[in-house]
């Protein structure tokens, strides 16, 4: 579980690991939003892992699945406090599986770990139940330092204007950076 503020990097940084991880790891990212329900978890799920059997989901044959949760206290609060999304990956979690709102029967998950990011809640994130965030390590990344985010924006706004008009805007980058940091 990677938390910490906006805009720190959590999402590309877990996007890049799984993007370059072994060939025998295939991976899918999966946004919560404060729309998302149980129904779009299921969808993928059963969407992203290969059907073995009637009842038994996961990752191609010789391969295993990661499945990255972003923004995973985006959803609200029901009546009662729960967050009925977190609940059902909470229960995949801790039971294997999950059962089919349509047919009533429980389908296993196998080979699939579980990568989760969000930020501290406020701003319409809520807090998650410690029900499932205790089947994770918490890892926090820091803000990013003045230093680090001019050089880091200067960069991507450098490389983008120079592909525009010739890239005589691009001398210009530092300076718009700079304001913008400040």
């Amino acid at each position: 579980l990677l938390t910490g503020e906006t805009g720190v990097g959590k999402s590309v940084i877990i996007k890049d690991f799984l993007m370059k991880s072994e060939e025998a790891i295939v991976s899918a990212f999966v946004n919560f939003s404060g729309k998302t329900s149980c129904r779009n978890l299921q969808d993928a799920f059963e969407g992203n892992l290969e059907a073995k059997r009637k009842t038994l989901l996961g990752p191609p044959a010789g391969k295993k699945m990661i499945f990255f949760v972003d923004d995973v206290n985006m959803p609200p609060l029901e009546k009662y406090g729960a967050q009925p999304p977190c609940e059902l990956l909470r229960q995949t979690i801790d039971q294997g599986g999950f059962y089919d709102t349509k047919t009533l029967k429980f389908k296993q998950v196998t080979m699939t770990q579980f990568v989760l990011a969000c930020g501290p809640p406020g701003g319409g994130r809520s807090a998650v139940t410690p029900r499932l965030f205790r089947h994770f390590n918490m890892i926090w990344v820091p803000n990013l330092s003045q230093m680090s985010m001019k050089t880091i924006f200067t960069q991507m706004l450098k490389g983008n204007l120079e592909l525009k008009q010739g890239g005589g805007l691009a001398i210009y980058a530092e300076h718009i950076i700079k304001c913008a940091v400040e």
